[in-house]
């Protein structure tokens, strides 16, 4: 339809793409009439996935539109390097599908969407192109009454094809009339063809194609080779429905369920109570973290297999960009958002979205985080914030006025801050002396106490303050909601939830919304009033954070999609082979040949909440070895999996072959077990554990059962048995310590850098693997046990970031070093505000 130039626009300073309408067509009424149509549509849309209109113009007779200039490829061209990978499809097909969805919501259907009219930014966003053959919907997208066509081309009418063959919908190809319904069996043609790099329905000729979108289904994914969740294969065939009627009834609802699959959902931290062990153990406690990455796969399909209907309440997306929310708060129109998050794999900072401008963009506070906003826009923000645990942030308390660069400091070891209804005063948790405070005005001490506090909120009316109070000693995120007056009394107004994350009076300040799960991930937004009576309010299919309420009752919330991934690196090369279907796993373990990853999946499947798999490292599907129990090691044989089954009164320990024998079960009555090592010999076992009641120590036992024999009275931050199965590594703050099994004879080995943690022990004899976690990188290092001698053996950083900081889980290396196995966790979240929640 035209010539496409780069330009600059001078005025603005930026590059810019010209569409120019050559002069040849200017005389052919329909081709001049589309290109007009298409300025009209697409200027008509205000979306990150969607190409923006900056302009449109006539010059000397040469009809013209400006857009912004996008640097990438087409999908097209992508498709030709072959099949995209899964998850990096699912994350494409949700920006397509949430372009699309804004499309509609304004009435338009594109009816042409192809590869050739997707586009994949340098940056891996997805834009829509090419509205040329856009139509508009009578009355704003009515799927109903949608029977005439109103922007002006008079061909697009009922009876007449229009489209691309292959990509068409049967009732594009019957000359009926498409709605935004066609588009989403469009969609789902172009993901076929994403996934498989095959053609859904390509034919010999036109009139052939035509026919199999008429009456053909295309091969199953499984068919073609692809391997990847059954939700997927669901959505698709939902979308390639010959009937409009069985589609998705819009894309909304489209990109809904591919949001779910796009992650777990949930927040890395909402299922470490899923296994509480009640020692400091590095090992032991990261898998926690790692959380129910099934979840969302259930909730995709559920969502994509139900009956159609319009969810209540309704939510409107505030942002787009990739990355991690940690804290947000409407400013004082109640309309514009600032909040605090992590962009692009970079490091934390402040940003702001306005209504009229969906990107995020740096307030300038230089990395500070955002804890309140007050009625005349005064930022309250912690500057030089580190990460303490879960979901807490500290540094030292600063005020702002929004749109200053200098914060004014005010008080250190700062976690939460919240400004009083007049916004002259602070309230504040902070800690002294491993001691956690309320203090509010500031000065004032209200509490002091060994539980862990989060999620400080001042009422509406100044008098009353409500916060999270968690287990003291630990950093588990279960807890109760706690009520305090100005003189400090408490009042606890909740049962005690598995997780809490997020909180907000409601706007007569009657009651105290928050986010909640009765067990795993699931975050529902629960309301409690001042006398303790409590609701749901709202729970959808993946965990809700809440985050603000203003004076007119406008919420914001924040929905999180984690990813799991367990990458199986070889050393001295940058190419990661993701074991998918283990990326939900936890504590996965490499075997020391390199050929196998046992690891544990804690969904709820059919009543068992762990399931134990086995996997090759080389491909194919994990096998189910066990249940019941958590993998926590496998033998330096790789024949034989310990798998720790929890209990109250009676410690389990499971040995389960790997191949072909026989599990057996060990039990010690009265002994509870937290984990469990292998010794060198393949025969002994060291457990973490002891009598019920008491702390946990570090005990020898043997795959015979026998009595444990106590070896160390209080387990330290981390142990294993060294390679010699005479003495075991202890690792006490940074401080190496070898200790002697026969006579428990200590010996100072080396101290490590702050942050350094053992992974695996080295076939050189004294020789062990470390790990460093940097921001976007894991630093693996080779250490000597008896020098100072220290080798960089290798530098890991993902080839697919999504924005988020590296949440290191599990790293895992062969003896030789041959082989790394890395579990981490990125996590991207996204903003939306409602006026209907109640």
């Amino acid at each position: 339809m035209g010539e496409v130039y780069r330009a600059t626009d001078t005025r603005l300073g930026r590059d810019v793409a010209i569409k120019v309408l050559s002069s040849s067509l200017t005389k052919d009424s329909e081709r001049l009439a589309r290109f007009e149509q298409e300025a009209r549509t697409v200027a008509a849309l205000n979306h990150p996935n969607i190409l923006g209109i900056h302009d449109i113009g006539d010059y000397e007779g040469a009809p013209f539109l400006v857009s912004e200039l996008l640097e990438g490829q087409t999908l097209r061209q992508r498709i030709l390097e072959g099949p995209i990978p899964t998850r990096r499809a699912i994350e494409y097909a949700l920006g397509i599908a949430q372009g699309l969805a804004a499309a509609h919501d304004k009435g338009i259907v594109h009816r042409d969407l192809k590869p050739e009219n997707v586009f994949i930014t340098r940056d891996g966003r997805v834009k829509i192109l090419d509205f040329g053959l856009a139509k508009l919907l009578r009355d704003e997208g009515s799927l109903e009454t949608a029977t005439t066509l109103t922007m002006g081309n008079p061909s697009t009418m009922p009876g007449v094809v229009m489209g691309t063959i292959g990509y068409m919908s049967p009732e594009q190809v019957r000359g009926e009339v498409a709605d935004g319904r066609s588009d989403i069996f469009s969609f789902g043609v172009v993901l076929y063809e994403m996934l498989t790099g095959r053609r859904a329905f390509k034919k010999d000729t036109a009139a052939e194609t035509m026919t199999a979108i008429l009456k053909d289904e295309p091969p199953e994914l499984t068919e073609t080779g692809w391997q990847g969740p059954l939700a997927l294969q669901k959505i698709l065939s939902r979308c390639l429905e010959k009937s409009p009627e069985r589609r998705f009834q819009s894309a909304s609802d489209l990109a809904f369920a591919i949001e779910a699959l796009s992650g777990t959902g949930i927040s890395p931290t909402a299922a470490a109570a899923a296994i509480k062990p009640s020692f400091d153990a590095r090992r032991w406690l990261l898998f926690g973290a790692a959380g129910l990455g099934g979840l969302a796969l259930g909730a995709a399909l559920a969502w994509a297999l139900r009956p159609a209907a319009k969810p209540v309440p309704t939510f409107e997306r505030l942002s787009f960009d990739r990355g991690t929310v940690i804290h947000g708060r409407y400013l004082s129109d109640g309309k514009t958002v600032v909040y605090s998050g992590v962009l692009r794999g970079g490091v934390p900072d402040t940003y702001v979205i306005r209504e009229d401008y969906p990107a995020s963009v740096s307030v300038g506070l230089g990395g500070a985080m955002v804890l309140s906003v007050s009625k005349q826009d005064q930022l309250a923000v912690l500057v030089r914030p580190h990460f303490w645990g879960q979901y807490v942030w500290e540094g030292t308390l600063a005020r702002v006025p929004m749109g200053d660069t200098a914060p004014r400091e005010l008080l250190e070891n700062v976690s939460a801050a919240d400004w009083s209804p007049n916004g002259n005063d602070l309230a504040v948790i902070d800690r002294k002396n491993d001691k956690w405070q309320v203090e509010y005005p500031i000065g004032k001490v209200l509490l002091t106490t060994d539980n862990w506090l989060s999620d400080l909120r001042v009422s509406p009316d100044g008098k009353r303050l409500a916060l999270f109070r968690h287990p003291a000693g630990s950093k588990d995120d279960r807890g109760v909601v706690v009520l305090f007056d100005r003189d400090g009394k408490q009042k606890v107004i909740s049962q005690e939830w598995e997780a809490l994350e997020g909180l907000a009076w409601s706007a007569d300040g009657r009651e105290v919304w928050y986010s909640a799960a009765e067990s795993g991930d699931q975050y529902c937004l629960r309301a409690s009033t001042l006398e303790g009576k409590n609701r749901v309010v709202y729970c959808g299919t993946s965990g809700t954070r809440l985050h603000d309420i203003t004076a007119t009752g406008r919420a914001l919330v924040s929905t999180q999609a984690g990813r799991f991934t367990t990458a199986v690196i070889q050393h001295g090369s940058k190419d990661e082979h993701d074991l998918y279907g283990m990326g939900s796993s936890i504590n996965p373990r490499l075997s020391p040949d390199g050929s196998e990853v046992i690891s544990t999946d804690i969904s709820e499947h059919g009543g068992s909440d762990y399931l134990v798999y086995a996997q090759k490292t080389a491909g194919g599907p994990p096998v189910r070895i066990g249940e019941g129990g958590y993998g926590t090691d496998i033998s330096d044989d790789g024949k034989w999996v310990l798998v720790v089954l929890p209990g109250e009164t009676e410690g389990k320990v499971q040995v389960i072959p790997v191949g072909a024998g026989e599990s057996k079960t060990l039990r010690w009555e009265g002994f509870q077990v937290s984990f469990a090592n292998w010794f060198p010999d393949n025969q002994h076992i060291l457990l973490f554990g002891g009598p019920v009641g008491q702390n946990v120590g570090l005990y020898m036992s043997d795959r015979d059962g026998a009595a444990p024999k106590l070896l160390v009275k209080d387990a330290p931050g981390w142990a294993d048995v060294m390679p010699d199965g005479e003495n075991l590594l202890l690792m006490e703050n940074n401080t190496l310590l070898q200790h002697s099994i026969k006579d428990g004879a200590e010996k100072k080995l080396r101290t490590l850098q702050a942050g350094e943690l053992p992974v695996d022990w080295a076939a050189e004899p004294g020789h062990l693997f470390t790990q460093m976690v940097r921001p976007t990188q894991v630093e693996i290092d080779k250490i000597d046990l008896n020098s100072d001698k220290r080798e960089n053996w290798q530098m890991f950083e993902p080839s697919d970031q999504q924005g988020s900081l590296l949440n290191v889980l599990q790293v895992s290396i062969t003896p030789d070093g041959r082989w790394m196995m890395i579990n981490y966790h990125d996590e991207l979240g996204q903003f939306y505000g409602s006026d209907s929640l109640r």
